[in-house]
């Protein structure tokens, strides 16, 4: 039987949550069906695994499911876990998954000094590439090994990603490896936002939605899983002492049929749950539905008043979002917006009416500006422009992209941003001082 050690590494966001790994406990419910002896290393919340002296496989995650969306391009955080790891197992191999070597392979393996690095989905890649370790094959990066020997001998064959285990055939999450209950998100209290004891559940994964700035994980196909077991993860989750958790699907509600069910399930439990998802498929469902299943809020991917005119692909109205964020605040669902700073050719943004706006939201915000990530239609657009005129090859020149970017936007993000943190709405007001 052969050991593995799954390790979260901390990061920034540690400060306002420390969501639960989804992923991770998702990849060793089915490494530990395939009999290996299985740890989880979460260094947000332990100094040290609760397993075994001794690892064959350390897998380092470079961004977890809550964060692979939005997945930061400053990869320190992640090196300083791997040092930690490898310091104390230096026998073991290295791996790391996320969206990170998925993108950009080689830089992020010398980045992290790993030995290895798996392409694709993170728990399908995590379960493939032990697979692959384990049985010997000593590949810097390792992925699908099933295409035409004629790709494979080419000089510069692209990786493709190990396949995606279905939905319906993933083992039982092994949410017993982590301190399930010391896991935080934004829960509502009293009708406010506060940090609290939260769970995590993907009902459905990836978005059929086209934003040229999103980072889509999960792909665009939309991935149903079966309602018995998104119940049966609840199950799991509210023994353990949560009665809160975070639905991470990205468009809660785009399919009537799979959401209704699922809200039908969730009726009567006394579990309280927030979502995120679209304005347009907020103004054609039945919240109200959401709200007896036991909705307290909702964010909304509203980035900007003028967004429709910003060529990123996201035709929604500004009347849309401020219609979405009434229809669900009048159905007892406290809501939240996305604000996306420095879109391209946002007029909103560059005249500054985008505080306006936002002080104007009946709804809590949070706000970022805008990053260029690789494996987003608007990186491979516009950062050649912004690196002499070529792809970049390495993390560091990727950030570089971003702060030349943001350095040439036609006004101060920065300043605009510090104006936006002073708002009464913004969520960062609620919940840091409580945090604290």
């Amino acid at each position: 039987m052969s050991s593995v050690c799954l390790v979260i590494p901390s990061n920034p966001f540690d400060q306002y949550f420390i969501q639960l790994p989804l992923d991770a406990v998702t990849a060793a419910g089915q490494l530990r069906a395939a009999g290996h002896s299985v740890t989880i290393w979460d260094q947000r919340l332990q100094d040290a695994p609760a397993g075994g002296d001794a690892y064959d496989v350390l897998v380092v995650f470079t961004a977890i499911a809550d964060r692979a969306q939005c997945y930061p391009l400053d990869l320190d955080p992640v090196r300083a876990a791997v040092e930690r790891a490898v310091t104390r197992f230096p026998s073991a191999r290295t791996i790391a998954v996320g969206p990170h070597g998925t993108h950009l392979p080689e830089s992020t393996r010398a980045d992290l000094a790993v030995d290895h690095i798996a392409i694709g989905e993170t728990d399908s890649a995590t379960v493939g590439a032990v697979a692959d370790v384990l049985a010997g094959v000593e590949a810097p990066v390792l992925c699908d090994r099933s295409a035409p020997h004629n790709l494979l001998d080419s000089p510069d064959p692209r990786p493709r990603p190990y396949p995606n285990i279905p939905l319906d055939a993933f083992a039982f999450p092994a949410f017993d490896l982590v301190p399930t209950a010391d896991y935080t998100a934004e829960v509502i209290s009293g009708g406010l936002p506060l940090p609290g004891p939260c769970g995590m559940v993907l009902a459905a994964r990836g978005c059929t939605y086209g934003c040229t700035f999103c980072h889509l994980p999960f792909g665009t196909r939309m991935r149903n899983q079966p309602l018995d077991r998104v119940a049966a993860e609840l199950d799991a989750q509210q023994a353990a002492g949560l009665e809160f958790v975070f639905f991470l699907d990205y468009v809660f509600g785009i399919n009537r049929t799979f959401y209704g069910e699922l809200c039908e399930r969730l009726h009567g439990r006394g579990l309280g749950w927030v979502g995120q998802t679209r304005a347009e498929i907020v103004l054609k469902s039945d919240v109200s539905q959401w709200a007896r299943a036991g909705c307290q809020g909702m964010w909304l991917g509203a980035e900007s008043p003028a967004i429709a005119g910003t060529g990123v692909h996201k035709r929604v109205s500004e009347e849309q979002i401020s219609q979405a964020v009434i229809k669900l605040r009048d159905a007892g669902i406290v809501p939240f917006a996305f604000v996306l700073m420095g879109l391209p050719d946002d007029e909103a943004c560059v005249s500054g009416r985008l505080v306006d706006w936002a002080a104007g939201l009946p709804a809590w915000f949070g706000i970022n500006q805008l990053y260029l990530r690789p494996g987003t239609t608007l990186y491979d657009q516009l950062a050649p422009a912004h690196n002499g005129g070529r792809k970049p090859t390495t993390w560091r020149e990727v950030q570089e992209v971003t702060r030349h970017y943001r350095a040439t936007y036609p006004t101060d993000l920065d300043a605009q941003q510090a104006r936006l943190t002073e708002l009464p709405n913004y969520l960062g007001n609620a919940i840091v001082p409580a945090a604290g």
